[in-house]
């Protein structure tokens, strides 16, 4: 809402009205409250949330003041914080335009709230104008605009914003993504550049040249802005962050292990900063002390689920299966959706024997996605291997329905169909393979190599040469 922030004094004496007010409704006694005051009774219970007070003070300025214009903005701006946006518009279809300040916030406002962004930045374009040096107004612009894809404009505003030296991090990150979407990095890069020029000492601006750096994949210079950051804010986390982000995209994964663990007399160690560790030691090929961080990463946070499928990732390479199938379990009760752990888990419980448990997990992957040609295929290697062959068969002929033109399933539908003794069927699903993939019937026979003499087939082959 548009106000200033209350200062200690002010929300001393708002504390006392309220307590007037409550007095005053406890007792049944009427006491005369000036228009203001009321006001600052209903921005305190609009603040707690507490929809049945606020009805009350609005009760009493109605009967007090019955036709004052900012009764009705006041009201509005109660609609609008819990969200009856529509009935705000209603209220403030009613007042006079005028060039009121509040009255214009609230409309530009609901305005925006119901997506009518020309007409928000039209009101508030008109707000500026009346305050021309508003922070809180430019970066609401820049906000529209970006909303109706003028970047540019949105780009021209934020950087009035940062110019000022009292904006945000959220402000650097719009004007970034302002510049990225409108494919025009340079512009913010020539801009920070110039920015930092007359204030060396930002650190805010240096860190958001080494982002630039980084989305322009220059990891050197980025990682020579974050040094600047640091020098400047030595406890500024997101520049150690950063760079050891770009240290390991440039392959100096020790560095980048070394910057993480320099957070940690800054900062009790959060989960994601153990997990990236134990990424950089996994890409190392450590994995022993891969699995170390990734073990400090679950203890920080039991339900960070990427870590509990890399561990049983590691494990299972490591020939625990058994232990790989706790780890993997682990991240499906967090993540039942996520294709790649339920293809982990149909992968693990078939190496320890479940075989209806890697069935259901594989149903549920094609339940997500219907095209993961992988999928059909394990799918039905699983059950082919597990001597249904007949179930196999139907698996297939379900993916080919689904996916008619992808040479994979149908060159495997063969196999399976000559391997039951269905010789028609399974030359027909061959020659509609190579009809679309032709070359792939190389791999066809490297993966059935008992077929490689079948005269029908060499027959097919020789029909379908190109």
């Amino acid at each position: 809402m548009y106000r200033e922030s209350p200062n200690s004094q002010e929300k001393k004496i708002t504390k006392q009205l309220v307590v007037k007010f409550n007095k005053m409704l406890n007792s049944g006694v009427y006491i005369y409250f000036d228009s203001i005051d009321i006001e600052k009774i209903i921005d305190y219970y609009i603040e707690k949330k507490n929809e049945k007070k606020i009805q009350y003070a609005f009760n009493l300025y109605e009967k007090i003041y019955p036709f004052s214009q900012q009764l009705k903005i006041k009201k509005a701006q109660y609609l609008l914080f819990f969200d009856k946006v529509l009935d705000a518009y209603e209220i403030l279809k009613d007042i006079p335009s005028s060039n009121n300040e509040e009255y214009l916030f609230t409309l530009g406002s609901v305005y925006s709230r119901l997506n009518k962004n020309k007409e928000s930045i039209r009101i508030f374009e008109k707000l500026l104008n009346l305050n021309i040096d508003s922070l809180e107004i430019l970066s609401i612009l820049a906000n529209e605009y970006h909303k109706i894809d003028n970047y540019s404009k949105s780009a021209d505003l934020l950087e009035k914003l940062i110019i000022t030296k009292k904006c945000n991090e959220i402000n650097w990150y719009s004007y970034i993504i302002n510049c990225e979407i409108s494919k025009d990095l340079n512009r913010s890069l020539s801009f920070t550049k110039n920015y930092l020029y007359s204030e060396p000492y930002d650190y805010l601006a240096w860190f958001f040249l080494g982002i630039l750096y980084q989305r322009m994949d220059n990891h050197s210079n980025a990682i020579d802005s974050f040094d600047f950051s640091i020098c400047i804010k030595e406890d500024h986390i997101p520049s150690y962050i950063n760079k050891a982000e770009s240290l390991s995209e440039i392959g100096y994964y020790q560095k980048a292990i070394d910057i993480y663990k320099e957070t940690f007399r800054l900062e009790d160690p959060k989960a994601i900063t153990y997990f990236e560790i134990g990424e950089l030691y996994n890409k190392m090929d450590n994995l022993n002390e891969a699995k170390v961080y990734y073990y400090k990463c679950v203890k920080k946070d039991e339900y960070f689920a990427e870590a509990w499928y890399t561990l049983a990732l590691i494990l299972d390479l490591q020939d625990l299966t058994l232990e790989a199938s706790y780890h993997i379990n682990k991240a499906i009760d967090i993540n039942s959706s996520n294709i790649d752990y339920l293809f982990t888990y149909a992968k693990i419980n078939e190496k320890i024997g479940c075989i209806n448990e890697a069935e259901i997990a594989y149903n549920k992957i094609l339940e997500i996605d219907k095209l993961d040609t992988e999928t059909w295929i394990d799918y039905s290697n699983l059950l082919y291997n597990s001597n249904y062959i007949i179930k196999a068969i139907k698996v297939l002929k379900k993916g080919v329905k689904l996916n008619p033109k992808n040479p994979e399933l149908l060159y495997r539908l063969s196999a399976y169909l000559l391997k039951s003794g269905n010789e028609n069927q399974a030359l027909s699903y061959f020659e509609k393979a190579l009809s679309i993939d032709y070359d792939l019937h190389v791999e066809f026979f490297r993966n059935f190599p008992d077929f490689k003499e079948e005269k029908n087939l060499l027959n097919l082959l020789s029909k379908h040469k190109k």
